[in-house]
């Protein structure tokens, strides 16, 4: 589920997408170089001019994908939350029964881990998870991507429960669930002294509970 383009600010977004082999794996070097310098040297130290050293290529080939050193950092967090929204979506499809949430309920650990997974796989993940949490305009999209997955989420209340009454209720329930299950893989993913298959357990149990509180409190109304 890739995030609209329409909330993020244009001075974010790529000026082109590339299409033929050359500009793809010259648009995929200045993502690795922005990985590994984001590691090497934290987000404030690094620059375009550094990325573009780093990628082998000139400045003004670097723009030609991406106005400003921000905009090579958004492209790297849209992936990483796309491929973290993507795991949620395709979770609750092969597992959601809405005449028996206890189903979801039991798969709910296997959702955190592969969010877990697929956050750790991707090169210099805390650096931009940090860059997403500590640079303003970045944050925005962040927070509009947590509020787009908690919307989708709510919609598949909606289809089989009558949550008018309590919409907000459960939109602030189905986002802080979220949000801990983010917290647990972040956690998991940047202390050393956590053990990741505790965090991911202990997340699983609180959103499990909180789940589970949440559907006994609404009505069934199939579709």
């Amino acid at each position: 589920m890739p995030f609209k383009k329409s909330h993020v600010p244009p001075e974010l977004l790529e000026k082109n997408r590339p299409q033929q082999q050359r500009a793809v794996q010259t648009y995929e070097g200045i993502l690795k170089a922005a990985c590994e310098l984001l590691i090497e040297l934290g987000v404030e130290r690094i620059s375009t001019n550094l990325i573009a050293e780093r990628a082998g290529i000139t400045v003004p080939a670097l723009y030609r994908y991406f106005k400003n050193k921000y905009a090579v950092l958004y492209a790297l967090g849209a992936r990483l939350m796309d491929r973290q929204n993507q795991i949620l979506v395709e979770w609750h499809e092969t597992y959601f029964d809405p005449s028996e949430p206890e189903k979801l309920f039991a798969e709910v650990e296997g959702l955190v881990r592969q969010t877990y997974e697929v956050t750790r796989e991707q090169p210099a993940s805390l650096a931009v998870l940090s860059a997403m949490r500590a640079i303003p305009i970045l944050q925005e999209v962040r927070l509009q991507s947590h509020k787009r997955m908690t919307q989708w989420l709510l919609s598949q209340w909606q289809a089989y429960y009558k949550v008018d009454e309590d919409e907000s209720r459960i939109a602030l329930q189905s986002r802080l669930s979220m949000e801990v299950a983010m917290t647990a893989v972040e956690m998991a993913i940047e202390d050393d002294e956590t053990s990741a298959e505790m965090a991911i357990e202990e997340a699983a149990k609180i959103i499990v509970l909180y789940w589970r509180d949440m559907i006994k409190s609404l009505e069934y109304i199939g579709q």
